[in-house]
């Protein structure tokens, strides 16, 4: 076989060997994408969990607010009815008496309705607390939402660059197998169809050299067949073609699939 050729065999071979493993890494590196998105779904659901237990803390905060209010006017409403008894009081009992009576029962009504004032005040802070914290939980779930969308995409985009990825790969162990097979049928044919003019170039180089009292003319001749049998040689190792029924079997041009102009261009260059 021709060094040229051997060379440019040798560099298609690393070649293909490059593609192959540069195919492996896209696998590789789609696969990671992959569980990179699969990270940022987790992460988004457990964002949405959190907001949802946010939600649930502001629900028990606003029943403990109205509680309060119902208490507070629970209380308003005792103090009513204190005022009331002490009217009924007053009207029923000593006024002296019934005065101091009425005095101290107004001051603690007083008391009592500070305490009041003070809890609705109170209450007031846990409604406003309360509808931050439902605020807070609503921008809460929205950027947990936008991130489930995220993460859907990249999966979504993870899952096609894999299909891309195992494609290419099967292309090219499928391109690998063939120039194999190729190569293979290749070896044979020439191989066989080798030694008939290896055996003509080696008897009449040994002849040449035992004889050397040859003359010119027969001298001449041996060189004549030496130089037919070796372009014999350079067009089987070049370009062989199918010449006997034996070797029908036998395809030593590798076809590949989207390669029509390197097929073709390997009927000539290569084995």
């Amino acid at each position: 076989m021709d060094p040229v050729d051997q060379k440019s065999r040798g560099e298609r071979e690393s070649a293909r060997s490059a593609k192959a493993r540069s195919v492996r890494a896209d696998v590789r590196e789609a696969a990671a994408d992959e569980r990179a998105a699969l990270a940022d779904a987790r992460e988004a659901d457990a964002d949405a969990r959190e907001v949802t237990a946010d939600k649930r803390k502001t629900s028990a905060d606003r029943r403990e607010v109205v509680a309060d209010a119902r208490g507070v006017e629970a209380d308003s409403r005792e103090m009513d009815a204190d005022a009331r008894e002490l009217l009924a009081d007053v009207r029923q009992a000593d006024a002296a008496s019934q005065a101091r009576h009425v005095e101290e029962r107004m001051r603690a009504v007083d008391e009592r309705a500070v305490a009041a004032e003070l809890r609705l005040a109170e209450a007031n802070v846990h409604m406003q607390a309360a509808k931050e914290h439902l605020i807070a939980a609503a921008t809460e779930t929205a950027t947990a939402d936008h991130r489930t969308e995220d993460a859907e995409r990249l999966m979504s985009f993870a899952d096609e660059q894999l299909v891309v990825a195992a494609a290419k790969l099967a292309e090219a162990t499928s391109d690998s197998e063939e120039y194999q097979r190729a190569l293979f049928h290749y070896t044979q044919l020439v191989r066989h169809r080798m030694a008939n003019p290896l055996q003509v170039i080696v008897g009449a180089a040994a002849t040449l050299r035992a004889r050397t009292d040859l003359p010119i003319d027969e001298h001449l001749a041996l060189l004549d067949v030496i130089v037919k049998e070796a372009v014999v040689l350079e067009r089987i190792c070049l370009a062989p073609k199918i010449m006997d029924p034996s070797e029908d079997t036998l395809d030593p041009t590798p076809t590949l699939r989207g390669h029509a102009s390197t097929a073709a261009a390997g009927v000539s260059g290569r084995p």
